[in-house]
């Protein structure tokens, strides 16, 4: 039996998985480039010339030999490449796993245990009770309260 719908259909089939697939990615661009320019400048920092590079991602994505030029191609590649991709993985993922436990929530839409808990005879029979003591002597209709 298929379960219930918990929220209102989207009024274009998949635009909305698009729309946050396309956050996703521009998401992860920018953190991988923020990453590649810090990456990058602390490389530079302990390894090569010292100075930081002005705030450019784009050059720190595409051509980071511009921004760092003291830098050997395999310390460019070690620290404005493969350091920041590695983050930016451990990030991507993690943010997954988050986003997919905060979207799992309760799909099912049944009942738990304790939902249904005040609707048994018992807490029904107390409650009534509660509201009309003069139910205090009586039974209910279902037999006598357990």
């Amino acid at each position: 039996m298929p379960s219930p719908r918990t929220s209102a259909p989207s009024t274009t089939t998949g635009s909305d998985a698009l729309l946050y697939l396309l956050f996703g990615i521009l998401g992860a661009a920018m953190a991988f480039g923020s990453l590649a320019w810090l990456t990058g400048n602390l490389t530079n920092t302990f390894v090569g010339s010292g100075t930081w590079a002005p705030f450019r991602i784009t050059d720190a994505l595409l051509h980071p030999e511009v921004l760092w030029p003291a830098l050997s191609t395999s310390m460019l590649m070690v620290g404005a490449r493969v350091v920041p991709a590695l983050f930016t993985v451990a990030l991507v993922v993690t943010a997954a796993v988050l986003w997919m436990r905060w979207r799992a929530g309760s799909k099912s839409g049944l009942a738990r245990k304790a939902d249904l808990a005040p609707l048994l005879d018992k807490e029904i029979v107390a409650k009534a009770k509660s509201l009309r003591p003069s139910l205090g002597g009586r039974e209910s209709k279902r037999g006598p309260a357990r």
